[in-house]
C-alpha cells in the first residue's frame, strides 16, 4: 500500500508543476513577468508599482487584482495604498494573509516582492493538491481525485492573476484533512484560511451541523479572528465589514448579469458554465447524500446565488469566487453518509470497509 507521504509528496510536485506552466504560459503571453499583476493604465496603483519594478506590463483600464495584492503587500499597515485601491480599500485588507506571507511581513519589496507571490501561488496549489490527494485516498478513493484541484479554472485564474484564493482554497483542505483525521489544529488550519480570503468561513460554519461539539472550535477561532481584523480595519480605514456590492437578492445578481453575456468572448462563457455547474451540482449533491459536507455545500450554493452581478458579469470573477464549492461537491461525495466515530468524542470520521483482495486476504 502507498504511504500517505508519498500520495502527498507526488500530488504536491504534480500541482506545483501544472501551476509553472501555467504562470509560464501568462509570462510569454504578456511578455514580462509583471503582466501576472494585471497593472492597468488606469490604475492609481500604477506609479507606486512602476516605483518598485520599472518599466511594467500593462492591462487595458483598472487592470485586475493582482495589483492591489502587491500594493497592499507593499503596505500592510495602510498607510498610504488605500486611497490608490479606490473605494473600500478595507475589503481588500480583509484577505491580508497573502501579501503579509509574500512579503515576508513587510520586509521583501521590489521585484523579490513579486517572485515571492509567485511562489507562494505555485506552491499553494501544490499543497492544495495535496491534501485533496490524501482526503479522497484515506477514503478508499483514488488519490488522482486531486485533479479536481488542478483542472479547476478558478484556481487556474488565481495562478495568473496572482490572488490570494489558492491559498485560501489550499489551507481550507488542510483544514479539512486534519479535521477528518481528528486533529485539533484544523481550527488553526480553518482561522488562517479565512485571513487569506473571508468567504472560506463558510465551510466550519456549514461543518457545525455535524460535528456538534468539536465544531464549535473551528468555528470560534477563525470567527473570533476574522471579525477582530475587521473591526480593526472599520477603526483604521471604515467598513471593514462591508460587503462592496457583491450580494444581492437571490439570483438577482444572475438575472442582471445574463444580459452582458451575449457579448463575452467564448472563455468567458466557460468559466460562467463552470461556475452555474458548481451551483447545480453542489445543490443536487446536498440534496441526495447527507454528510458532514452537506450544508458547507447549502452554504456555498447560497452564497453563490446571491451574490451580485459584480460577481456574475465576468465569468472569471464568478470562477474564482466558487473554486472551493467546485471541490467541495467531490469531497462531499467521498465523505457522504459517513457517521462520526463516537469513541473518539466525535472528532474522527469511520472510513468505508476496504474491499477483501481476490484471494480473500487484506493487501
Amino acid at each position: 500500500m502507498v504511504s500517505e507521504r508519498i500520495i502527498a509528496g507526488k500530488w504536491f510536485f504534480i500541482g506545483v508543476l501544472a501551476a509553472t506552466a501555467l504562470t509560464g504560459g501568462q509570462i510569454l503571453s504578456t511578455g514580462h513577468v509583471s503582466g501576472l499583476l494585471q497593472v492597468g493604465e488606469n490604475s492609481k496603483l500604477r506609479p507606486t508599482i512602476e516605483a518598485e519594478l520599472g518599466e511594467i506590463h500593462l492591462s487595458p483600464g483598472s487592470g485586475h487584482d493582482g495589483q492591489i495584492y502587491y500594493g497592499i503587500a507593499l503596505d500592510l499597515r495602510g498607510t498610504y495604498v488605500p486611497p490608490l485601491i479606490g473605494e473600500d480599500p478595507a475589503y481588500r485588507y480583509r484577505r491580508i494573509l497573502f501579501p503579509a506571507l509574500a512579503s515576508a511581513f513587510g520586509l521583501v519589496d521590489g521585484e523579490a516582492l513579486l517572485y515571492s507571490m509567485i511562489a507562494l501561488n505555485i506552491l499553494s496549489v501544490g499543497l492544495a493538491a495535496a491534501a485533496m490527494a490524501l482526503l479522497s485516498a484515506r477514503r478508499g478513493f483514488s488519490d488522482w481525485f486531486a485533479l479536481a484541484v488542478i483542472l479547476n479554472p478558478g484556481v487556474w485564474l488565481s495562478v495568473i492573476i496572482l490572488t490570494g484564493d489558492n491559498l485560501s482554497l489550499a489551507l481550507m483542505l488542510v483544514a479539512l484533512t486534519l479535521m477528518f483525521s481528528g486533529r485539533a489544529l484544523s481550527s488553526m488550519a480553518f482561522t488562517v484560511s479565512v485571513l487569506a480570503k473571508e468567504t472560506a468561513m463558510l465551510t466550519p460554519l456549514g461543518l457545525v451541523s455535524w460535528r456538534r461539539r468539536s465544531s464549535w472550535r473551528d468555528v470560534l477561532l477563525p470567527g473570533l479572528t476574522i471579525g477582530a481584523w475587521m473591526a480593526w480595519l472599520s477603526f483604521s480605514m471604515g467598513d471593514g465589514f462591508t460587503a462592496r456590492g457583491n450580494l444581492a437578492f437571490p439570483f438577482e445578481g444572475l438575472v442582471q448579469a445574463s444580459a452582458n453575456w451575449a457579448s463575452q468572448p467564448l472563455i468567458e462563457w466557460v468559466l460562467l458554465i463552470f461556475a452555474i455547474g458548481a451551483i447545480t451540482g453542489g445543490a443536487i449533491a446536498a440534496l441526495v447524500k447527507n454528510g458532514p459536507l452537506r450544508w458547507v455545500l447549502v452554504l456555498w450554493c447560497v452564497i453563490g446565488v446571491i451574490s451580485s452581478n459584480w460577481v456574475w458579469d465576468f465569468g472569471n470573477n464568478a470562477a474564482r469566487a466558487l473554486a472551493p464549492l467546485g471541490v467541495l461537491v467531490v469531497l462531499h461525495l467521498f465523505y457522504a453518509d459517513s457517521p462520526p466515530d463516537w469513541t473518539r468524542g466525535g472528532r474522527g470520521f469511520i472510513a468505508p470497509a476496504r474491499p477483501p483482495s481476490r484471494n480473500g486476504a487484506d493487501s
